[in-house]
């Protein structure tokens, strides 16, 4: 990953306000809305504002293919990282989620 979009991607999920409203979508249990915004909302917003800053317009198709993984591990990393909850816990539940589905 280069080192510009991981500077980004790390800015971007370790906001306060962002980190502060991933903590209450844990701890009232609603996995799929946090789900979306770290792998969906955020992701994407990182991606498009790395490909916007490359000159390659917005949401360059090989730029999200080739990042897209990368950018969401560093989401649920800072995620876990401010909650104190574990990565296993973190797929445990979103497990748990999909069976629902």
């Amino acid at each position: 990953m280069d080192k510009r979009l991981r500077e980004l991607a790390e800015v971007r999920y370790g906001q306060k306000e962002f980190l502060s409203a991933l903590f209450d979508l844990a701890l009232e249990e609603q996995w799929f809305d946090l789900q979306h915004l770290i792998q969906h909302d955020m992701a994407k917003a990182v991606l498009a504002d790395y490909s916007m800053e490359q000159g390659k317009g917005f949401l360059n198709q090989d730029i999200f293919y080739n990042n897209w993984e990368d950018v969401i591990a560093i989401g649920w990393s800072t995620f876990c990282k401010h909650t104190g909850i574990t990565m296993d816990q973190v797929n445990l539940s979103l497990q748990k989620l999909s069976e629902k589905i």
